[in-house]
């Protein structure tokens, strides 16, 4: 391998892109599968650079893996399919040492991310659970979660995607915050959510009242009911109303108020696996309406209802929304 192809194997990937790798890998190792998911996976490669980048370095890592049991190697890392336990992971003879030392981020992608947190969803789902001190919480698609409680504090660290919290109503002398890697939130006896996004985070409060504290900062912002805004490592946005649509994402539910395509397109693809895409040409046509966030299939017939568009399946996991008067397929 020459020295220009040795430097652009080590690029920094997209964790995004190197999961969606993986989740092809795992399709192609099941037994069931079809020459048309065979087709879409050589599609996704094709359709970028990265993408065949993220590629090569995962059929790296399963020529590493090659020596271990086929269970521990691809069934249990890859699979979207079926929860993993620390313990079946650790078991595996330091195959986390393995995967950290390639230098791929794996720790840091979102299929690891779920594996290992204290509470996860896949994408697509959703999850209700109370903690022991009475809070409750609502997890959204994609989401991972840590709980840390002990005598002085109570942290929830938010890994990735997004949760509704209630804090509970019984007193705790411990205080209660949520970090995300760009820093803490501290409820004021609260309805809130958090998000975190790949480089900010946002807050949103429906009752009472959260203190946002940036990372590395000594400052502290605080947001009253009706009021949402980001931290980032430029600092802590100005309080902005708080969109109407924000807590509908936690029952379900897209409402769209004169949205773009693009942008319903862009949050539907976070609540079902594969690619979905909308054609430059009807990305910046205007929607208003309410959309299933549970069953996505349906939301993108309607979209298409709406504005006179189609969707054009080339497999279930490969979906373009384009304009009618087109030959996409």
């Amino acid at each position: 391998m020459n020295r220009m192809s040795a430097d652009a194997s080590h690029e920094t990937i997209d964790p995004t892109v190197l999961e969606q790798a993986s989740l092809w890998m795992a399709r192609l190792w099941s037994d069931d599968i079809s020459e048309a998911q065979r087709d879409a996976c050589l599609a996704w490669r094709q359709a970028s650079p990265e993408h065949e980048r993220a590629w090569q370095q995962l059929q790296a890592i399963d020529g590493r893996l090659a020596a271990l049991p086929r269970h521990a190697a691809r069934s249990e890392l890859f699979s979207s399919s079926q929860e993993v336990s620390r313990r079946g992971l650790l078991q595996w003879g330091g195959l986390a040492v393995l995967l950290g030392g390639l230098g791929f981020g794996l720790p840091r992608t979102p299929q690891w991310q779920r594996q290992f947190a204290d509470y996860a969803t896949g994408i697509g789902e959703s999850r209700e659970l109370t903690l022991s001190d009475g809070t409750h919480l609502v997890l959204d698609t994609d989401t991972a979660i840590d709980i840390r409680f002990d005598a002085h504090q109570r942290r929830l660290h938010l890994l990735r995607g997004g949760v509704l919290i209630t804090t509970a109503k019984t007193p705790d002398a411990r205080a209660f915050s949520v970090m995300t890697q760009e820093g803490l939130s501290y409820p004021l006896g609260t309805r809130f959510s958090v998000q975190q996004h790949t480089d900010s985070t946002q807050v949103a409060v429906y009752e009472g009242r959260v203190a946002l504290e940036r990372r590395g900062s000594d400052e502290r912002a605080t947001l009253d009911a009706g009021q949402q805004a980001a931290m980032s490592a430029d600092g802590v946005s100005p309080p902005a109303p708080l969109e109407p649509a924000g807590l509908a994402r936690f029952q379900g539910r897209l409402v769209a108020e004169d949205m773009r395509v693009s942008e319903v397109v862009e949050i539907l693809a976070r609540y079902r696996h594969g690619v979905v895409r909308c054609a430059p040409e009807v990305a910046d046509r205007r929607v208003s309406g309410v959309f299933s966030l549970q069953d996505t299939d349906r939301a993108l017939a309607s979209l298409a209802d709406a504005l006179s568009l189609k969707v054009v399946y080339r497999t279930p996991l490969w979906v373009t929304v384009a304009s009618r008067n087109t030959n996409e397929s």
